[in-house]
């Protein structure tokens, strides 16, 4: 059946995340090491290492995991919204970005709440620049008058609305689904339903473009829609997962062309 839809994911597709993140870290590490003395590298590595280990202790793992918000958005998100696990995790979460900044300045023989609170204010201000690829608009404004184009992104419905409103590509897409608002996150058929039903298009007409193996391309498998697998870093693709990847690609530049 002939492609009508593209359904894009949104951290590492269209935006920068884990880079995003990195410049946040060393943002942070490099007025430590300016007013403190610290080494700067090892502050970045301790607090991302501590911020990975506290999440798992959240109120609300099991429910950030299903939905899909990670440990590095924790260290900046405010997660606002009426969802009972969203009120809780907004109520604890302003503990877990002072604490894991406490951690990794201990480490380095600095106690200091304040120091700490300094950090974590550094860090969010800074993890809110957004950047898209480079070929992003460009690929879009192409794929737009031919196609219909959804988003179907996971995490916290105010973060993701605002990366989005943030970049200001909310004119391109026809349907946008962040899974938070949905109650469950990709590979869950659900969701995909959600967005396929915002595009009126079956799962044969349409494509699921994203950089997450089990989410996006196993949750494309699932609703036998083809996956595009976009692959900026190089990584290798495990057998559990081949069957899954339609195509890789290493760029959207040229998407049209295997569409």
């Amino acid at each position: 059946m002939t492609i009508t839809a593209i359904i894009f994911d949104l951290d590492e597709t269209l935006i920068e995340d884990s880079e995003a993140t990195k410049r946040a870290l060393v943002k942070a590490g490099t007025y430590a090491q300016n007013e403190w003395g610290v080494d700067a590298r090892q502050l970045e590595q301790a607090a991302y290492q501590h911020a990975r280990q506290l999440w798992k202790a959240a109120p609300t793992y099991a429910y950030c995991n299903n939905i899909g918000i990670s440990a590095s958005e924790g260290m900046w998100g405010y997660f606002a919204g009426d969802d009972p696990n969203l009120r809780a995790l907004a109520q604890w979460v302003p503990v877990y970005q002072r604490q894991l900044w406490l951690s990794a300045l201990a480490e380095q023989g600095i106690e200091s709440r304040s120091n700490a609170e300094h950090l974590a204010s550094i860090f969010r201000e800074e993890r809110r620049r957004y950047t898209t690829f480079p070929e992003v608009e460009a690929l879009l404004q192409q794929l737009r008058p031919q196609y219909k184009l959804g988003m179907l992104t996971n995490g916290a419905p105010d973060l993701q609305r605002e990366k989005v409103a943030q970049i200001q590509l909310e004119h391109y897409f026809d349907t946008i689904v962040v899974s938070g608002e949905v109650g469950v996150g990709k590979p869950e058929r659900e969701v995909f339903q959600v967005v396929m039903d915002g595009l009126k298009v079956t799962s044969s007409e349409a494509v699921m473009v994203g950089d997450s193996l089990p989410r996006d391309m196993i949750g494309a498998q699932r609703c036998g829609m083809r996956g595009i697998w976009i692959n900026r870093c190089g990584m290798h693709c495990s057998e559990e997962y081949a069957s899954a990847v339609g195509i890789e690609v290493t760029t959207l530049e040229n998407l049209s062309q295997f569409l």
